[in-house]
């Protein structure tokens, strides 16, 4: 089983996935994740294939195999105990801004949620 065969995709009213932005995963019972793209490949492809990697016992890249952020470990978690993902793209802005953005809505969750931010 994959990434793509458990999660439900949602883009918020008036984003678009062709521009950059902030996007979410939620883990039922886990917690959210908060990242930012610039290409849709991150949020829809490249977690799928971190994912399938660390379930198939490959590594995270040669230069860096044991490279698997704690997002992919529960997204692995969740994938092998069936619990509900959710992958949220929710908002657009522009490249200039992804950094603060994305720090802005970190620091909003409580215990910065799955980045780690305390």
């Amino acid at each position: 089983m994959q990434l793509n065969d458990v999660r439900t995709l949602t883009v918020a009213d008036e984003v678009t996935l062709d521009a950059p932005g902030i996007y979410t995963w939620t883990i039922e019972g886990v917690g959210v994740y908060v990242g930012k793209f610039t290409r849709k490949s991150r949020p829809l492809l490249e977690y799928n294939r971190n994912v399938d990697n660390l379930l198939g016992g490959r590594p995270y890249r040669k230069s860096k195999p044991d490279g698997f952020r704690t997002i992919h470990q529960e997204l692995a978690n969740a994938v092998v105990n069936g619990l509900p993902i959710w992958l949220r793209i929710v908002e657009n802005c522009i490249p200039a801004d992804l950094n603060n953005r994305e720090r802005q809505i970190i620091n909003a969750l409580a215990q910065g949620g799955l980045n780690g931010t305390k």
